[in-house]
């Protein structure tokens, strides 16, 4: 359960194969339903090889044959420095010996800050050492280009990250229909028909088995010290060697209001700059400006990317069913989650699609009773603008489909419907209105262009006067009144007239430039294509859901990722 405070305890000389080869035991949670993993990277500090090796962790009193196959011996390399790291689909993660903390003093383990508060679900041995010998010595291979025509993504790019960045592990082990469990390895897999595979949610491993793969991009891997004749595979370790030598500039590094690095809900800069070593990340501040960074490129950049990367994202396997349908779906309540669990809310302020204050999330979930995400609310103006050029809904689609609604993301009583579309004058009968006066403020409208009559303009009624904010241009040069705000479409001037219909006739293909107040939702079954490769046609939110301030705990379903 959710709730399980997960205690490992190490063997001694835990760090050598035979102490890595020894099950590491566990107390507090139950391995066969809420997992707890260990992780290890290992690096000849001669030549920068790199290698693998997942120590075993079991329930304590499991026999070897009966509740678990007994673990490969591994054969470390010539100047081996092992690294390991934790993840649990717990609730919390705590590391112990059996020789009153002298083991793990050996090992050089880390459970969190140094007033003696853990990190919760994260925790790390010899982390430090490892990286201070791999960074000299390892040659990361590039990144690559993927198909969304930017460098692959790393575990410190904001379009993979969460509330809490560089946590858990890439480890699998197998478990069968009887819960014995072994590590991943072709033999087990032969030894037990049927196995699933049992894995931690994570930042890692959702670069490494969803993300990259829906953009073309291939995971850093290294050999399986447990399979040397099987794959090669990931770690959390390899992710960050790559992120910290091939990340531009702008990475995604641990905030100081990640509630793992916080004591007492306030932020612990000792505590964020320990977790920090342990991930091989520069120190930090401390300071509020770090978190108003980190949430401004979760918007900039998470909530952005997910839209530039859509057609990549919708119909692409949910890395979690019972959070979301899809990748994406996944992808955005995870962003719900993280913008409100880091208060994001409170030190950016936003503006709402009817020009009002936005004290939620600029994405929302929409979820089905079960709890499962079917669809996501775009809630700022930008956001829905930067959707309409990537394959988004038109205007002309939004008002067809009968599903346009104004207003700020509180959730309705009952599921509005779209206004019916109002007839305007014919070009010509409508003055320009920019730069005469207007009484309410934020209201906007559709005008004949100043630059040239027969354009349209969108205005906005700023400061007692109405204002331009942009010129319909390009195949887009008529302003129409859509669920009562304006876009620009094709045409000319203002379309309509007295009894027209604004929109009649077939959708126009072409996405519309620019909007106010319609809030997009887009739902990946009513995408026009599907797939990886398909265009969205997307809708507008019928309904939606008030974004709270709760932390939504972490998955405790042994396959889901967070």
């Amino acid at each position: 359960m959710a709730t399980a405070n997960c205690v490992v305890t190490l063997p001694p000389n835990a760090l050598t194969a035979v102490g890595l080869s020894t099950p590491w035991t566990v107390t507090g949670c139950d391995q066969t339903s809420t997992p707890t993993f260990a992780e290890c990277t290992i690096v000849n500090s001669a030549t920068g090889a790199l290698y693998v090796y997942s120590p075993l962790l079991v329930n304590r009193g499991a026999q070897a044959g009966t509740n678990f196959i007994p673990p490969a011996v591994p054969i470390l390399p010539p100047n081996a420095v092992v690294g390991c790291w934790f993840g649990t689909n717990g609730m919390t993660t705590t590391l112990a010996d059996n020789n009153k903390g002298a083991d793990l003093i050996a090992a050089n383990c880390a459970n969190g800050g140094v007033d003696g508060s853990i990190f919760g679900q994260f925790a790390a041995c010899n982390a430090v050492k490892f990286f201070k010998a791999a960074t000299p010595v390892v040659k990361v291979p590039p990144l690559g280009m993927g198909n969304n025509g930017k460098p692959c993504y790393t575990t410190r790019s904001f379009q993979i990250i969460d509330m809490d960045p560089s946590d858990n592990v890439v480890t699998t082990y197998l478990m069968d229909a009887a819960k014995k469990l072994a590590q991943k390895t072709k033999a087990n897999i032969a030894a037990l028909p049927g196995a699933q595979d049992v894995t931690n949610g994570s930042d890692n491993l959702l670069l490494d088995a969803a993300y990259r793969p829906a953009l073309g991009c291939a995971p850093y891997t290294a050999p399986n010290l447990a399979d040397l004749n099987g794959s090669p595979v990931g770690s959390l370790a390899l992710n960050e060697l790559q992120a910290a030598s091939l990340e531009g500039n702008i990475q995604a590094l641990i905030p100081p209001t990640d509630p793992f690095v916080v004591v007492n809900n306030q932020p612990n800069l000792a505590k964020q700059n320990m977790y920090r070593k342990l991930v091989n990340q520069q120190p930090a501040t401390g300071t509020p400006a770090e978190t108003k960074s980190f949430c401004q490129n979760m918007l900039d950049l998470t909530a952005s990317g997910y839209i530039t990367d859509i057609k990549f994202l919708i119909g692409q396997g949910t890395p979690d069913a019972a959070n979301g349908k899809d990748l994406f779906t996944f992808l955005g309540q995870r962003f719900e989650n993280s913008w409100m669990g880091l208060t994001c809310n409170t030190v950016i302020p936003l503006v709402g699609v009817n020009g009002q204050p936005l004290t939620t999330s600029p994405i929302t979930a929409n979820r089905d009773a079960a709890g499962v995400t079917q669809s996501l609310t775009f809630n700022t103006p930008a956001l829905i603008s930067l959707l309409m050029n990537n394959g988004g809904p038109t205007a002309e689609a939004l008002v067809a489909m009968g599903t346009a609604t104004v207003g700020t993301g509180a959730a309705p009583t009952t599921p509005p419907v779209a206004p019916p579309v109002k007839p305007q004058p014919a070009p010509g009968q409508v003055p320009n209105l920019v730069g005469t006066t207007c009484a309410s403020p934020a209201q906007y409208a559709c005008s004949l262009s100043k630059a040239s009559p027969a354009s349209g303009a969108i205005v906005i009624c700023n400061m007692g006067q109405w204002t331009a904010i942009d010129d319909c241009n390009g195949d887009q040069t008529a302003c129409t009144l859509i669920g009562g705000q304006p876009f620009c479409v094709s045409g000319q001037g203002i379309i309509g007239s007295p009894g027209g219909d604004a929109v009649a006739g077939p959708p126009i293909p072409a996405p519309a430039k620019n909007q106010a107040g319609i809030s997009a939702v887009i739902n990946p079954a009513n995408s026009v294509g599907g797939g990886t490769n398909g265009t969205t046609s997307g809708r507008v939110s019928k309904q939606r859901k008030q974004a709270g301030s709760q932390t939504i705990s972490k998955s405790t379903v042994t396959t889901r990722m967070r």
